[in-house]
């Protein structure tokens, strides 16, 4: 349900441990060079979108409509302090002078996705996210409400995560979203790693 997603980095042992120290070991000094990272992945994700559109839109406009983050428990939130997608996310969007929403909640705490096998993520997934229905309505009221967006088109949004694995996670927050909207949405991700 989501249209393409790409990832800045391979998810090797160097970059596990880099996610580490940031994520579970509070080095936030790493945080702007992981965002960093991101940056060549946006490009190309943003030239993909481009391709894709239907819309003649003049280059002044940007593509995005809104980023927005894969949430993170209340537990998760507790114990790091932070919540890494949303900081990543955050800094793109102010990078860019892109609109950040945050359009998704967690609707539960689950155990560590990294420990669990293909099948238990897909499982644990389901039904694990529902989005926001003021910032969701919010959102569409920008949208359609520029001048530059008369004509019915998709809204577009980049859904931003740390770690690309099966793809359950970043599923799974599509489909909550589509689940959601009055209006067709063209769902994109950018994660800092593919594992």
């Amino acid at each position: 349900m989501f249209i393409a997603n790409r990832s800045a980095v391979q998810y090797s042992s160097e970059m596990r441990e880099w996610l580490a120290q940031y994520k579970y070991r509070g080095n936030e000094r790493l945080e702007p060079l992981l965002a960093q990272m991101m940056l060549p992945a946006f490009e190309a994700i943003t030239k993909e979108a481009e391709k894709q559109s239907f819309s003649a839109q003049p280059p002044s406009i940007p593509i995005w409509d809104a980023v927005t983050f894969v949430p993170v428990s209340m537990e998760r939130a507790e114990e790091r302090g932070f919540n890494q997608a949303e900081r990543f996310a955050s800094i793109l969007a102010k990078h860019h002078r892109l609109p950040l929403y945050n359009l998704l909640v967690r609707e539960r705490h689950t155990g560590k996705q990294s420990f669990k096998t293909r099948l238990e993520r897909m499982k644990d997934t389901q039904r694990l996210f529902h989005a926001n229905p003021h910032t969701m309505a919010l959102l569409r009221n920008n949208v359609l409400r520029s001048p530059m967006n008369a004509q019915v088109r998709s809204i577009r949004i980049l859904l931003v995560d740390d770690i690309y694995t099966t793809g359950s996670t970043i599923g799974a927050c599509a489909a909550a979203l589509h689940q959601h909207s009055e209006a067709p949405l063209d769902i994109y991700s950018l994660t800092w790693a593919r594992s």
